[in-house]
């Protein structure tokens, strides 16, 4: 128990106690002297005091009052900073700078718990920072009805006195929930929303639908509004960051092309529309750029919680190849079209932020003429497919893009981060703390104050859920240790006995980032060992440890899923290992044979691919596995077979070479 309560320390990075005095007692046996007082009617502060309520209620089967007036002793005072009424102010510790901040004060005498925000999330924050201490934890979406928050039921409640503040250095910490892309389903939007405030996330990233899907981005705000997902973001303070790829939706082929084909981008000398095999808009018409921006305007002026409002060109269309584009250059001509959409939001909307992209798709190199960038322009740099061993701080990073669009942007810095998304990144991913770490270090070396956590695809939310878990509340609170918070999630979510085993865990495949690569590419003798120690050591342990408890039992099982996914595919690199191994020994027919045995271990992935998909527990997107995954398990297969046929000794460029001690007796048939 002691071991468990120094990792939750650890964990919680409280900034002062208080000297060392008897615990409060605010549930005990069904009964409590507490009442919940909010300050005022603002939706942030109503919202704190219920969640403070609820999961109260869940911890000691008390529901405390929520009333306006206080009394002498035993309330929890909710509101904003300037609202704590005079007598407890001193209380308060002192303020902390950043944003979102909050402070909080649990004290005896007199009996009361003070939570005041700087703002309307940071009182959120502030309510549960208090629930954290008394043991909740938000690790994943409520997406899975087997798989419930972690909040303890305990007869006793009691808090030690303390008084901390917390604030973040980062301004906007935008979380793209997987449920946030396309064709959302509503109510896991919620979900993902209500999951992301909880780990200290202020805005959503939205990924609206494209055109050729026929619905406005009018019409998809719309219908947010109506499955109530705009209330649920304003009852948080939470903002809205999109409507991302919609340069398509903005200047819609349908509506303008047959008009105005003079609008559109020029592709091996014709004229074309914004879809998958056109172009982006021609940038460099005047008539072309004015109209996107009315229709900018006019979607703006109706979607009242798209704070920052971010259009970036229509995914994987090039740049227009006309005369003047290709001499102005595209990132230049994104530069005008975005200061000329400020300039206009000036009159119409003055308090919008306006960003679009850069290093990514059209636009991957900065602009060469920064005097044409207006100092309100943002960017949002990103690094598709990037590689999580080493972050931008490192000196083995090359980091001449970043701070090239870095200083492009003059407004401010959005980093897109991918530590979330299973569709570039592995199959079976590993904690992402080194990266977390030093990108950290470079936010706060050069004041870059908005991140973005993208997550996709949709069905891997479990999967790449502690990723974004951890980079939310290390965002936020600077002073924690992404590695150090692999032990307190471990031991919460999978419990004491298991929790230390899956800790330890993760914790070697966070420090052997490779590991996660090589599993979904070309994994060594070495991997495959070290996957067979880990279930020895660990996995097989953690199950048994697990087995007795219904829910510890069925989250020890997914991460045994996934580390049998990693053994199964390791299987098919060996054997495809071993295929080469036998052809430069001209072993041919030896090879054939190996080659078919190889065919059977690849189906025997996917199927286990579609089995994993099927359960619907967040581990596999079920519609990327006959698409990419296929290609990278079995488009291998062919390849050798041909080789094998015309008695090719020679390796691809590249591959390494099998010690004959990784050979198994029973690979070959003679």
């Amino acid at each position: 128990m002691m071991k468990h309560f120094c990792f939750t320390i650890l964990f919680i990075g409280i900034c002062s106690f208080c000297k060392a005095s008897a615990p409060i007692t605010l549930a005990k046996s069904g009964h409590s002297n507490w009442q919940i007082v909010p300050l005022s009617s603002k939706p942030e502060v109503k919202f704190a005091a219920n969640e403070l309520q609820k999961y109260i209620a869940q911890i000691s089967d008390v529901q405390l009052p929520i009333t306006q007036k206080t009394k002498s002793s035993y309330n929890i005072i909710v509101g904003l900073r300037n609202e704590i009424p005079a007598q407890y102010r001193s209380l308060l510790s002192v303020v902390k700078k950043g944003y979102d901040g909050y402070s909080v004060t649990i004290s005896s005498k007199p009996a009361v718990i003070i939570i005041a925000g700087d703002d309307g999330p940071g009182v959120i924050y502030g309510a549960y920072d208090v629930l954290e201490k008394m043991g909740c934890r938000w690790f994943y979406p409520t997406e899975d009805a087997n798989d419930p928050e972690v909040v303890p039921h305990i007869a006793t409640l009691t808090l030690n006195t303390a008084k901390w503040g917390m604030a973040s250095p980062l301004q906007y910490r935008i979380c793209n929930g997987d449920e946030w892309f396309f064709d959302m389903k509503y109510p896991v939007s919620i979900k993902q929303l209500d999951w992301a405030m909880k780990n200290r996330y202020n805005g959503m990233g939205w990924q609206a639908m494209a055109s050729n899907q026929k619905k406005s981005l009018i019409e998809q705000y719309k219908d947010m509004e109506a499955a109530g997902v705009t209330a649920e973001l304003q009852k948080r303070g939470m903002f809205i960051h999109g409507p991302a790829h919609s340069f398509d939706q903005l200047l819609a082929t349908d509506k303008y092309f047959a008009d105005h084909p003079e609008w559109f981008g020029m592709r091996n000398g014709k004229r074309v529309p914004q879809s998958y095999i056109g172009a982006q808009f021609c940038w460099s018409n005047a008539d072309a750029r004015k109209e996107f921006i009315k229709n900018a305007d006019e979607f703006v002026a109706r979607a009242p919680l798209v704070n920052i409002f971010c259009s970036i060109p229509f995914d994987g269309g090039v740049p227009c190849d006309c005369d003047n584009c290709k001499k102005i250059g595209s990132s230049n001509l994104l530069m005008i079209l975005d200061s000329e959409l400020i300039n206009a939001f000036k009159k119409s909307h003055p308090h919008m932020l306006v960003e679009t992209v850069g290093g990514y798709g059209a636009v991957p190199d900065p602009p060469t003429d920064l005097g044409i960038i207006n100092p309100k322009q943002r960017i949002v740099w990103a690094q598709w497919g990037r590689y999580h061993d080493v972050g931008y701080n490192d000196p083995k990073y090359d980091s001449k893009n970043l701070d090239g669009w870095r200083k492009a942007a003059k407004g401010g810095l959005t980093i897109c981060n991918y530590y979330t998304d299973n569709f570039a990144e592995p199959w079976v991913m590993a904690p992402f703390t080194t990266a977390m770490k030093s990108d950290r270090e470079y936010f706060l070396k050069y004041d870059v104050k908005s991140v973005y956590m993208l997550m996709y695809p949709k069905g891997y939310w479990w999967n790449h859920s502690l990723n974004g878990y951890i980079a939310g509340r290390a965002y936020y609170d600077a002073s924690l240790d992404p590695f150090s918070m692999i032990d307190d999630y471990a031991l919460h979510y999978y419990g004491k006995d298991a929790g230390q085993l899956i800790a330890e865990y993760y914790k070697q495949w966070a420090t052997d980032i490779d590991l996660s690569y090589r599993v979904r590419g070309d994994s060594r003798p070495q991997d495959r060992a070290m996957l067979a120690e880990q279930r020895k050591k660990w996995i097989d342990p953690a199950v048994e440890a697990a087995k007795n408890d219904k829910v510890y039992a069925y989250r020890v099982g997914k991460v045994a899923k996934l580390h049998t996914l990693a053994e199964t595919i390791t299987e098919g690199h060996r054997l495809h290992d071993v295929i080469d191994l036998l052809r430069t020994q001209g072993k041919f027919d030896e090879a054939a044979k190996v080659l078919d045995k190889a065919k059977v271990q690849s189906d025997k992935i996917m199927d286990m691919f579609y089995a994993l998909a099927d359960l619907n527990q967040g581990l596999i997107e079920r519609n990327e596995v006959p698409g990419f995954i296929k290609l990278s398990i079995t488009g291998w297969l062919d390849d050798e077979s041909k080789r094998i046929a015309n008695n090719d000794r020679s390796l691809p460029p590249g591959t390494k070479k099998l010690s004959e001690t990784e050979m198994l007796p029973a690979d070959v048939v003679k």
